[in-house]
């Protein structure tokens, strides 16, 4: 895919976000059930024990839990952070929140946030870590963001800016959907996928993995998304194989729970 054709995805996208934000994030208001684990393999960040759902104010040391900052590139609605104060409602969260469509989040977000279009930026060249304003943090994250960059060295480019915006010895946890992986789901991608190219009078050529998606079966309504291969997924853990340790790899989410792979890394 060229940069031209990556643009206009991109701005397909947010007109979609705009357009489509209070129906989306009705329907991204629980956690994802990977979450768990990640937080169960985050050991040496999260100072709590495994049990500490089921008891919310223990620790390993039996002390208060020290303050805990995290990043979230792609922070949507901010659903991940409800998760993380509702579960762990002894810690001090700092959150440092990005994201390029305001109306999904919350009227009084209690984050830190800043709007940048990531992926705009990418296009024009410009380094991420240079124009985020948050501080290294304990906990970088990016889910639901991998599947709506177009270009394969951008999302590498994303996987280096978590990696460069966590502190060393905190971790950093990406989700990459693989939504081929459900039957049902890759029937409709192929046919919402040939009708929007038509519509929309766009290459016929994507790469492998990419689809126009529709919304709610609305009219003229589509969303690029990648479904991503498993040696697509190597290759991002590979990318920053030489600044990180791989702490686990997994498939978690959907109905056949397997369609988001994670992966959780510890920075070096």
């Amino acid at each position: 895919m060229d940069l031209k054709t990556a643009d206009i995805l991109r701005k397909l996208n947010n007109d979609f976000y705009r357009e489509q934000s209070a129906t989306f994030a009705a329907t991204r208001q629980a956690p994802w059930p990977g979450w768990q684990r990640c937080l169960e393999r985050g050991r040496g960040v999260f100072p709590i024990s495994t049990s500490y759902a089921d008891e919310p104010h223990r620790t390993e040391t039996g002390k208060t839990p020290r303050p805990l900052s995290v990043f979230d590139l792609g922070c949507g609605n901010l659903r991940f952070e409800v998760f993380l104060t509702s579960r762990f409602p002894a810690i001090d969260f700092s959150f440092y929140a990005v994201d390029s469509c305001d109306d999904l989040l919350p009227e009084t977000p209690a984050v830190s946030y800043q709007h940048l279009d990531v992926l705009e930026a990418l296009h024009q060249g410009q380094n991420l870590n240079a124009l985020l304003t948050a501080p290294a943090c304990d906990l970088s994250v990016a889910f639901g963001l991998l599947h709506h960059v177009p270009l394969p060295e951008h999302r590498a480019e994303i996987m280096t800016t978590l990696v460069n915006q966590t502190r060393p010895g905190g971790r950093i946890i990406v989700s990459l959907w693989q939504f081929l992986r459900d039957p049902a789901r890759a029937e409709k991608a192929q046919v919402t996928h040939g009708r929007a190219l038509r519509e929309l009078g766009l290459p016929e050529g994507l790469d492998p993995g990419d689809y126009l998606l529709g919304w709610k079966n609305l009219p003229g309504v589509y969303r690029y998304c990648h479904s991503f291969s498993d040696t697509e997924v190597d290759a991002l853990a590979a990318s920053v194989a030489d600044q990180v340790t791989l702490v686990d790899r997994f498939s978690s989410d959907g109905r056949t729970g397997n369609l988001n792979t994670y992966l959780v890394l510890e920075s070096l």
